[in-house]
């Protein structure tokens, strides 16, 4: 009876340090997320202050009077879409491309 109880003391110990691994590993992933978030954000910050340069002095509230002013947002929605289905093309053109070295290979 006592070796049972030790080896679920040791299996309770061994889920322990497994679930506090798991923690760590999730805290790292989460981590690793904000940081390419951050530094999306700031590429494209940058961008927009290089592009529209007297900006650089607006308040949040300024910013965003001018990111949502209604005839530039419809034009800039327009323009990503745009670019989307552009992109998309191009995978598709990518993928065909594969699948036809792929079928001359056979």
């Amino acid at each position: 009876m006592k070796n049972i109880d030790e080896k679920i003391l040791m299996a309770e110990e061994e889920i322990k340090q497994l679930q506090n691994k798991r923690k760590k590993l999730i805290s790292q992933q989460k981590q690793e997320e904000r940081k390419k978030r951050d530094r999306r954000l700031y590429e494209k910050g940058g961008v927009f202050e290089s592009i529209f340069t007297e900006s650089k002095d607006f308040t949040k509230d300024e910013f965003y009077q001018l990111i949502t002013f209604q005839n530039i947002k419809e034009a800039v929605n327009q323009k990503i879409l745009k670019i989307i289905a552009k992109r998309e093309e191009n995978e598709n053109q990518n993928i065909e491309t594969q699948e036809e070295v792929a079928g001359i290979g056979e």
